[in-house]
Parts: structure tokens; C-alpha cells; sequence
């Protein structure tokens, strides 16, 4: 088998991930790249480097504090969707070794649009849902829940990226049961 084709699992996946946390799987990378766990080819290499690694550090905290505050959160989302693109297209791309040097080609242009494509529509649904868990005072519970989503998806993608596609239909599969009990539930009093 082709070991292209058994990079596309890891890169949707730190793609997704980087939608739900635009700086999460971005320091997983750094992370496990420094400790030795991961190889990343150049000029990903430089996500190794102790400037590239505390500015995502620095960059992973304020959103995550940003995002527990609901009324700092849709202003977060807004101004970290960029992010959440560029993010999504790095860690794609190194993942799919389409990249190996700063030359663009079709194959690298659309490596870095198909990873920002995927971060992008996973951000945008996460910024136009989480309004609505605002109101219900879930804000904080759920940013909790997709900055461990996103780690999971990450560390899975990373470590096992076979799994990946196991690992999103589980999810899928279970946010619908949860919307189905949570909407089953409304219509019995009524």
C-alpha cells in the first residue's frame, strides 16, 4: 500500500483538529517532534525550534483562556479562524510530505487548501454553534470538550492514524445520540 494513502487518515485528522483548536495540534507536533516521537520533514522541522515552540505555547494559552470567557469566545473565533485555516494547512501538508521545499506546485497548493478547507468548515461550525451553547450557560463545559476532542484527535492522529476515521465516526455517532436524547427530550412533556 502506498504510505501516502496512510498519511491522509493523520492529516484530516490534525486538520479536524486544528479547526476545533487552532493551536493544540500545532503543539502536539512541536512537541512530539522535539521529544523524538515524530520525524517532520523540512521546512516542518522548524515547528521543532524553541522560537516556534513557546510562540505556539504563548498561542495555545491565550486561547484556551480566551475561549472559557463566553463573551471573549465569538470575538475568539473570529480573530483565530485565519489561524485555525493556517494551522489545519501546516499540519496537513506535513503530513502528507507534499511539501518538500518552498517551490509551489499544484500538489502543494492543494495540499494547503484541502488542510485549510477542513480546519476552516470545522472552525466555522464550531463558531456558529457555540453562540447557542452560550445562552444555555454550556459555553465553558463545551470549550472543554472540544480542546480535549481536538488533543485526542490529534495524539490519534499522530500515534495511530488508522484509527482516525474510527475515532470521528464514534464521535459523529455519538453527537447524535446526544441530540437525539436532548430533542427526545423537549417533545415528551409536550
Amino acid at each position: 500500500m502506498d504510505p501516502r494513502l496512510l498519511a491522509l487518515p493523520a492529516a484530516f485528522g490534525l486538520a479536524g483538529a486544528s479547526g476545533l483548536n487552532a493551536s493544540l495540534p500545532l503543539l502536539l507536533v512541536s512537541l512530539l517532534a522535539r521529544a523524538g516521537l515524530i520525524h517532520l520533514g523540512a521546512p516542518f522541522d522548524a515547528l521543532q525550534s524553541d522560537v516556534a515552540f513557546y510562540g505556539i505555547l504563548a498561542l495555545a494559552i491565550i486561547e484556551f483562556l480566551g475561549d472559557k470567557v463566553p463573551a471573549l469566545d465569538s470575538v475568539g473565533h473570529l480573530v483565530m479562524a485565519p489561524v485555525a485555516a493556517a494551522s489545519g494547512a501546516i499540519v496537513f501538508a506535513s503530513q502528507t510530505g507534499t511539501v518538500q521545499h518552498v517551490e509551489p506546485g499544484l500538489t502543494v497548493v492543494l495540499s494547503l487548501l484541502v488542510g485549510a478547507g477542513t480546519a476552516g468548515a470545522v472552525h466555522v461550525t464550531r463558531a456558529v454553534a457555540r453562540p447557542v451553547a452560550n445562552v444555555v450557560l454550556m459555553g465553558p463545559a463545551v470549550s472543554v470538550v472540544e480542546d480535549v476532542s481536538s488533543a485526542v484527535l490529534s495524539l490519534t492522529a499522530l500515534l495511530a492514524p488508522l484509527l482516525v476515521p474510527l475515532l470521528v465516526a464514534a464521535g459523529a455517532v455519538a453527537g447524535w445520540a446526544l441530540w437525539r436524547r436532548r430533542t427526545g427530550r423537549r417533545r415528551a412533556p409536550a
